[in-house]
């Protein structure tokens, strides 16, 4: 929750008085928050905190503004790799045969929400409970779901269509005042029956409500889709177009990276931040916080420029250290996903399989003809995503194997140091003691997904792990800010997570064996197969195989206590420092089993949200402290500037 002290008047003079899109000569050089990074969580926060008049927030984004492409807005025609952060490669990866593998990270105002798949699931009630348990109270499930709520606008599909294509909810756990619109496609492939079919007779139940809190089964995937429009609803239409005539306090400045945090003594007064594409250094200073945006793998590379991180690492590129923190950079989690190749023999299945979703691809005519009942009617199959289908199949270890106890045995057999660097720090080691120790909890929980199965309808099913207990890091390569980082995944150098990743695996083979999608003849390609049968076979696959990211990286300025390797409190605070604030992905403790975007915006709702104001009187304040108040939502009367400091937000000398 972020605590807000008006701007000085000085500060309003210096913030130009007009639309939100701002450019380098007319960006204010003071505002009372500064945002680093426009994702989800930059603009959901400038925008909350600037319904206040009094307030000015300027956001900085590294990517442009989007064109409204249809790549952008039109499922059918998605094309997401128009806004990656170019040249985005990690460093060899030792558990998966040391290849160096492209990873997706988005370049654009909205950030990954321009780009993503569309899909808006929650994770399970479980996850949040984690994170709970790790020292953030008003984390758990409970705690979050009003936001949830509050974070979006949910379209019923047309009834007698859901019931036609299983489609259910439960309006209890769905948000219709929000701003995130989030409905479901008006179209399915018909032989994503043979897959829904197929995966039920093996004992993956319907899914009442995915976004209930306990998803384990098989549901439609809900959308960021707008019901009205059947385009995509993202972060940059839902938080900035929507005021930008309006909000004359609420400024983003496109296509300009932060580069470092400004500190006096330990407090932070600024960011430095320079064009994108290289140039001039500018200052811009925040009267009440610096806000961290800019993402899992750009959050913590600004900490460590800035002086905040791994004192080893500072020294080698010989930056002044503002806090000692190594655990900054460090707790790198993914999804990593897995491929696998079909055939099927046309002569054999006949209309059953066609048209599916590589039919928009590989069939010109078709294509042309759908999306013309697209732009003139808003249905068919250019309302999914393309390459997707409508269904997915959730996952829980023990849903998936029957084998979870002997894997939990194992997991719990082995010593956590030996799945972390040899010279990892102590406390980084006892925060991960704590998580493996949630995980396997949850690998015993029937409630609490591990992984998912989805079938796209034509050439290849993708099964994404989302349980790791594998931890990378990020770390800088340089002190120019425009150099990317050292990323390491460190995917399935854990050797449980091959393990867990095979259960998933078999089990997805299992719906491809049943008879509604024998009915289709899928045959699995090269370079899996049936040849492929023992443990070993499938995992020496699975490493030259595997995608040690879905872009769904998180975890890496972790809210922990700070002895057990955390980089920020439960209210997101820098450790070491005032005014310094990381309120993007980095700051979960660990990934949770769904993308992120759903839980992106309920947890920037709940940071975004002002407190109440304490109801104290002026004059009583002034007795007391000696000094006039600056603001009634004050949590403590500050008497020095060390209680200033411990106030974060407080500017009362």
């Amino acid at each position: 929750m972020l605590v807000v002290a008006p701007v000085t008047v000085l500060s309003l003079g210096l913030v130009p008085r007009h639309a939100t899109i701002v450019d380098r000569q007319t960006v204010g050089s003071n505002y009372t928050f500064v945002i680093a990074g426009g994702g989800i969580a930059g603009l959901t926060i400038a925008d909350r905190l600037t319904e206040d008049p009094s307030v000015s927030s300027l956001v900085l984004e590294a990517g442009p503004f989007d064109k409204g492409e249809d790549g952008i807005l039109i499922p059918g025609a998605y094309a997401p790799y128009l806004y990656f952060w170019p040249n985005l490669v990690t460093v060899p990866q030792a558990g998966l045969n040391n290849r160096s593998i492209g990873t997706v990270c988005a370049k654009v105002v909205g950030g990954g929400s321009a780009i993503n798949a569309m899909v808006f699931l929650r994770g399970d009630e479980g996850d949040y409970d984690a994170w709970s348990s790790l020292g953030n109270p008003g984390w758990r499930w409970k705690g979050l779901l009003p936001f949830f709520l509050k974070s979006e606008n949910f379209t019923r599909p047309d009834l007698t269509f859901a019931r036609a294509g299983n489609i259910s909810w439960d309006d209890s756990f769905r948000g219709n005042s929000g701003l995130v619109q989030n409905s479901y496609p008006n179209y399915f492939f018909p032989c994503s029956a043979n897959w829904w079919n197929a995966a039920k007779s093996i004992s993956l139940e319907p899914v009442k409500d995915p976004s209930s809190g306990d998803k384990q089964g098989i549901f439609w995937i809900p959308t960021v889709l707008n019901a009205t429009t059947m385009t995509r609803s993202y972060a940059r239409r839902n938080h900035d177009d929507r005021v930008i005539a309006s909000r004359p306090n609420y400024h983003v400045l496109a296509s300009n990276a932060v580069t470092k945090v400004l500190f006096r003594g330990k407090q932070a007064v600024g960011v430095n931040y320079v064009p994108s594409g290289g140039g001039s250094s500018s200052t811009v200073y925040a009267s009440n916080e610096v806000i961290l945006a800019a993402g899992c793998l750009h959050t913590p590379q600004l900490l460590q420029l800035s002086g905040i991180g791994p004192p080893k690492l500072l020294r080698k590129f010989g930056i002044s250290i503002v806090v000692d923190l190594p655990s900054a950079g460090k707790n790198l989690q993914d999804q990593p996903t897995l491929t696998v190749p079909y055939t099927s023999n046309p002569a054999s299945v006949g209309a059953n399989l066609e048209p599916n979703s590589g039919t928009l691809l590989s069939n010109a005519t078709y294509n042309a003809e759908q999306r013309a009942l697209y732009d003139s009617a808003g249905k068919g199959p250019h309302t999914i995503v393309s390459t997707l289908s409508t269904n997915i199949g959730s996952l829980s270890l023990r849903g998936a194997t029957a084998a979870y106890k002997q894997i939990v045995a194992q997991a719990r057999a082995r010593t956590p140091a030996d799945s972390l660097p040899a010279d990892v720090e102590p406390t980084i080691l006892e925060g991960y003691k704590a998580q493996r120790s949630l995980i396997l909890q949850q690998f015993e929980n029937s409630t609490v997904g591990v992984g998912a199965i989805h079938w796209g309808t034509a050439d290849s099913a993708v099964i994404y792990h989302e349980k790791p207990l594998s931890r990378g890091s990020v770390a800088i390569n340089s002190t120019d800010p425009l150099v990317d980082p050292l990323i390491y995944y460190m995917t399935v150098t854990d050797p449980i997570d091959l393990q867990v990743y095979t259960a998933l695996f078999r089990k997805h083979r299992q719906i491809f064996s049943a008879p509604a999608m024998r009915a289709l003849d899928p045959v699995e390609a090269s370079p899996f197969g049936a040849q492929l049968v023992t443990e070993d076979e499938i995992a020496g696959v699975m490493r030259d195989q595997i995608n040690p990211s879905n872009a769904h990286q998180c975890c890496t300025a972790a809210m922990m206590p700070r002895e057990l390797g955390g980089v920020a409190s439960s209210e997101q605070k820098v450790y070491g420092v005032a005014w310094l604030r990381v309120a993007d992905i980095s700051f979960w403790p660990m990934q949770i089993a769904a993308a992120p975007t759903a839980t992106m915006y309920a947890s920037a709702e709940k940071v975004g949200v002002p407190p109440k104001p304490l109801g104290f009187f002026p004059d009583l304040f002034l007795l007391v402290t000696g000094t006039q108040p600056r603001s009634l939502w004050l949590r403590t009367p500050c008497r020095t500037m060390t209680d200033c400091g411990a106030a974060i937000a407080c500017r009362c000398h």
